[in-house]
């Protein structure tokens, strides 16, 4: 009896009893004697059938040691993926089989690794390669043999499910992360920048996006005054003749877009060359975020004050307890391994676990059967190329893994245009042996200090950062340029009337001193200008034709800019370009205020000046002298002594200021005129 049970619960007897009836029914069929390889066996199998196996190709590097490690871990991630979905679905109907192939870390390697693996392996999916350049061939293959091609870390956008429709990735696309750092650089008012970028598919596939981004920022465009790219096997000689051109440029900003191995020589030479300093500021692209922890501590130290950017990750608990299943199986399976970096919870490490994990999700839901591949029937065939099948189930499987989100690793799983979809950018700053979070950026807030809805952080401005040379304030972006050309500035010497430009040229000093209105004026716009200008004036001599000959200057290039009260007419127009005027021309009358006395009850008088009030005076005694030679003759009234008559002329004179006369007068012609 007891023989006959381990019989029937043995693997050979029956396929993977998973349900409690099923093994009820085995103890009752033992209990009754029956024999456990009869009918029982068969209905049991019937039952649960054996899954579907699909077939997945793993691209992995075993080249150089440090890709051996990485691709380590990367192998142990995507098993873990595969085991812990079949752990949390043991009903599925299919599972995931891994094929891996070595991919020799270069393109021709990756190719014949895809090619082996197409033709001989018969898979019906292929995740990897590593890079952009061994992703763009591997991805035209895929989509020839109707094979889906999931890469977690080629990010270029160089390459694009677009053109290549079997080819799906499963990573953030570089060019998400060009507008985050333009609103890094724009949140500290930097105008200039430098952009070093690895000579490879994807140091420039980040660089028209990045353009665009710069163009278009909210508060103003930056300007690219230079684009270097760097050779990815270059040597120490090579990257210090690049840093030492750029350090003899105004410019003290730089971007950094290159893979974590380049970036980590690119810093230790900047560092040499006194690059790493006061008044330098470092922006780098995830290229350096999402390695941070795989850096050695020296590499570190060159990088002090760097700013980069990583997608953001939220480390739950789900997270953590994937972190430390995977030290400890890493540990079990790779005992010989000297690799200390056994944290795989990185943006990439996440990033492979849920590729898999999506694959095994699309299989289910496709219900794709096993691999079959149609031969093609081409006699002349010549290479492997031209025997290459194509595999019947890609398509289902393709639509099925575009069409697949769920909650992962690294967040929410969701393809928009065969591109994983980042929620948000987490900025962060190189200090010590790590990274600290000093901000955020997402679509819909742009920069900010952290991700809580209503912070209230309506200045959108990133935590204190550490920056180059232990300094706390940002740096100002640029310096004076030792090498740059001197602008030179003309301005012409007049004899009078110096306010707007006046120009003294002393006996003691070779240097002519240059003061005035327009002088004031061109100072502070220098002064507000984002980037440093060396200008030097040039004193024009006076003459007839000294304005005319003075606007000739620019447009015989003796000169680079004219200052001065210089009038704006047709014909200079045609020749040179003029700024809006920021003072009115033409003539003018400066006279001197007096005090109001409008509110004054003697107003009238202020009109009548001494002069007017004796020309008055000796009027009136005029007129009464004239009426008294008419009337004295004949008018009784105007006799009398010498002393009456006297009188009564200024008396007639005086009373025609106020009243009419009471005399009696013979002539009322003259009366009336004078009235």
């Amino acid at each position: 009896s007891c023989k006959t049970m381990v019989r029937a619960l043995s693997p050979s007897s029956l396929v993977a009893p998973s349900s409690f009836y099923t093994l009820l029914l085995l103890v009752v069929a033992t209990l009754l004697g029956q024999h456990p390889e009869g009918p029982l066996r068969v209905a049991t199998a019937q039952n649960t059938p054996a899954p579907v196996p699909v077939r997945v190709g793993l691209i992995l590097d075993w080249a150089t040691k440090v890709s051996l490690a990485v691709s380590l871990r990367r192998r142990t991630g995507i098993q873990m993926a595969v085991e812990d979905y079949y752990a949390a679905h043991p009903g599925s109907a299919t599972r995931v089989e891994l094929h891996f192939s070595d991919s020799k870390g270069d393109v021709v390697g990756d190719a014949s690794a895809a090619l082996d693996l197409i033709k001989n392996a018969q898979v019906q999916a292929i995740i990897g390669p590593k890079t952009s350049a061994e992703a763009e061939f591997v991805a035209q293959l895929g989509s020839r043999a109707h094979v889906p091609v999931l890469s977690y870390s080629a990010t270029s956008p160089s390459i694009s499910p677009t053109q290549t429709p079997y080819f799906v990735r499963t990573a953030a696309n570089d060019s998400f992360q060009a507008t985050p750092v333009a609103s890094v650089l724009a949140s500290f008012g930097w105008r200039e920048v430098a952009v070093l970028h690895e000579d490879s598919p994807y140091g420039a596939g980040i660089l028209p996006a990045l353009a665009d981004a710069l163009q278009s920022v909210h508060s103003a465009a930056i300007m690219v005054v230079d684009r270097v790219p760097v050779p990815s096997g270059a040597d120490e000689d090579a990257l210090d003749a690049l840093l030492y051109r750029l350090k003899a440029m105004p410019t003290r900003v730089f971007i950094v877009h290159a893979s974590h191995s380049l970036a980590a020589q690119l810093f230790r030479r900047a560092s040499k060359a006194g690059m790493m300093s006061d008044g330098y500021a470092w922006v780098a692209t995830d290229g350096v975020g999402n390695f941070v922890d795989r850096f050695d501590p020296e590499d570190l130290d060159f990088m002090q004050g760097v700013v980069s950017l990583r997608p953001h990750v939220k480390y739950t608990n789900q997270v953590k307890n994937f972190s430390a299943r995977f030290r400890a199986r890493y540990r079990r399976e790779n005992p010989a391994s000297n690799d200390d970096v056994l944290n795989d919870a990185t943006v990439t490490g996440l990033w492979s676990y849920d590729t898999a994990w999506a694959i095994a999700v699309a299989a289910e839901a496709a219900s794709v059967p096993g691999p079959a591949f149609r031969t093609p029937q081409n006699s002349t065939a010549r290479t492997d190329l031209d025997q290459l099948g194509v595999s019947t189930t890609g398509e289902a499987l393709l639509r099925a893994i575009l069409n697949t989100t769920f909650d992962g690793m690294a967040g929410r799983f969701k393809l928009v245009d065969g591109q994983l979809q980042v929620a948000a950018y987490e900025v962060v700053n190189i200090i010590g042996n790590g990274a600290v979070t000093v901000g955020f950026w997402t679509p819909e807030s742009g920069i900010s200090r952290d991700l809580k809805d209503g912070s209230g952080n309506a200045a959108r401005q990133l935590k204190p950062i550490f920056w180059p040379g232990e300094m706390l304030s940002p740096p100002r972006g640029w310096t004076a340029s030792q090498n740059g050309r001197v602008l030179r500035v003309a301005v012409p010497v007049k004899h009078g009337f110096t306010q707007f430009v006046g120009v003294v040229i002393s006996d003691n000093s070779t240097k002519p001193k240059i003061t005035g209105y327009c002088i004031d004026v061109f100072n502070e716009v220098m002064k507000n200008l984002s980037y440093p200008v060396s200008y030097q004036y040039m004193p024009f001599p006076d003459s007839p034709d000294s304005y005319e000959m003075l606007v000739d200057q620019v447009s015989e290039r003796k000169a680079d800019i004219v200052v001065g009260d210089v009038t704006i007419t047709a014909s200079r127009m045609e020749e040179v370009d003029f700024t809006m005027p920021f003072t009115e021309s033409g003539w003018a009358m400066v006279v001197a205020t007096e005090p109001d006395t409008s509110g004054s009850m003697w107003i009238f008088l202020q009109p009548l000046t001494t002069s007017l009030w004796l020309a008055s005076l000796a009027f009136f005694c005029f007129t009464g002298f004239v009426v008294w030679v008419i009337e004295h003759r004949v008018n009784p009234e105007f006799r009398g002594t010498p002393s009456q008559q006297f009188g009564l002329i200024f008396y007639f004179a005086f009373s025609t200021l106020v009243f009419s006369h009471s005399n009696s007068s013979t002539n009322h012609l003259i009366i009336s005129i004078i009235q």
